[in-house]
């Protein structure tokens, strides 16, 4: 057993300064120590999943980052550590807890399989691991290792956690105080018929001319990007493929580690509603530069044309509650095109709803640039401002 600051205060030497995930008695003792003390940052964030986007977020922005969980949500980081952080070359520093050991000390039921799959879930996925260190003399070797993998091949490090390898950290600082109430206004402006909407490459042109190639720029999965590409490649732009709903989570991490560079994140109405938990986490920090942008055609456009459930859904409203500052609502190109030019420079966590219908250019090809490749140039451009 270690006490947590044995372990954390060489992390951070390391440069591990990013600290996100869900919380879990084993890791109790790591989270209370990175709140109470100066020079960590510790997201709180609403599952695995967008732990894993906010941390490749962060560290496509130049940051270290260390993502913690329990081992039963190692479930719903599966996508974004197959499709994001392999896809994309980012490496972030795993923590996941081992509840369930077999042989270990009795467990509640929901974690006996996961105990028993757990390190076979992680070669699986070809990830790197190895067991926490449990003395103050295995630290540094353990670090180091993860280190130099991380740094040799761009792909994370995990650390299996078992139970009482860290000593237990009380926490001392208070949590703020929640406001106690507060009031949603906001009127969605829709009045076009469905037919009468854009579709997505006028939306698509229109973001690119009024916000030029000095903002940083995420497209959601599917043909958002694919779109972007073919309206012009720059080299501002980030295709997301694969890891459907961490667009806003990845823009999040990158908005947070960069924050005098605008982000701006182009949504999808099914992959928003896939990970929806990840606008509480913006209307939470209210990153000032964030910028998030749904384009909603009530559909799964890449896969066909099958319908979403966003016909009845005011995005905006959900926007509102969340916490974001600024929340607009359209579905008119004109329109968009002027709230655009109004919230480019605006210093607010602000969203933009604006429906359009389903369509895409009839031979939309797809980027020839590799997401390797778009990794590192996009990664250049953040850190260069």
């Amino acid at each position: 057993m270690i006490s947590a600051d044995k372990f954390l205060t060489p992390a951070r030497e390391l440069g591990f300064d990013l600290f996100t995930g869900t919380p879990c008695s084993y890791l109790k003792p790591f989270i209370n120590y990175i709140i109470d003390t100066d020079g960590f940052d510790f997201i709180d964030s609403v599952n695995e999943g967008e732990a894993l986007a906010i941390a490749a977020g962060a560290t496509i922005a130049g940051r270290r980052a260390v993502v913690m969980f329990q081992n039963s949500g190692l479930g719903n980081a599966v996508n974004p550590l197959t499709s994001l952080t392999y896809t994309f070359n980012l490496p972030v520093m795993v923590i996941t807890t081992l509840r369930g050991e077999p042989g270990g000390a009795h467990d509640e039921p929901q974690h006996e399989l996961m105990g028993q799959i757990t390190t076979q879930m992680l070669e699986t996925m070809r990830l790197k691991w190895a067991y926490f260190p449990q003395s103050e003399e295995e630290v540094l070797p353990a670090l180091k290792l993860a280190d130099e993998y991380m740094k040799a091949n761009n792909q994370p490090f995990v650390f299996v956690m078992r139970k009482d390898d860290v000593a237990d950290w009380k926490l001392q600082k208070k949590p703020a105080a929640a406001k106690k109430s507060f009031s949603i206004n906001h009127t969605d402006h829709f009045e076009l018929d469905y037919k009468e909407r854009t579709t997505r490459t006028p939306v698509l042109e229109v973001i690119q001319s009024v916000l030029g190639p000095e903002v940083a720029v995420i497209a959601t999965t599917g043909k958002t990007g694919r779109e972007l590409y073919e309206v012009g490649d720059l080299k501002n732009q980030f295709y997301m493929v694969g890891s459907m709903g961490c667009a806003l989570a990845f823009g999040f991490g990158i908005a947070i580690s960069k924050p005098a560079l605008k982000v701006v994140v182009i949504d999808g109405d099914g992959a928003l509603l896939m990970r929806t938990g990840s606008m509480a986490t913006v209307g939470a920090y209210k990153p000032k530069n964030l910028l998030h942008i749904l384009i909603d055609n009530e559909a799964h456009d890449s896969t066909g044309g099958q319908g979403t459930v966003t016909g009845g859904i005011s995005f905006g409203v959900i926007a509102k509650g969340f916490g974001y500052e600024q929340v607009y609502s359209t579905d008119k190109l004109d329109t968009f095109r002027e709230i655009l030019d109004e919230t480019k420079n605006l210093a607010a966590a602000t969203f933009i709803h604006l429906k359009t219908q389903k369509g895409s250019p009839e031979k939309l090809g797809r980027p020839k640039v590799t997401p390797a490749e778009v990794s590192v140039r996009f990664s250049q451009f953040i850190q260069s401002k």
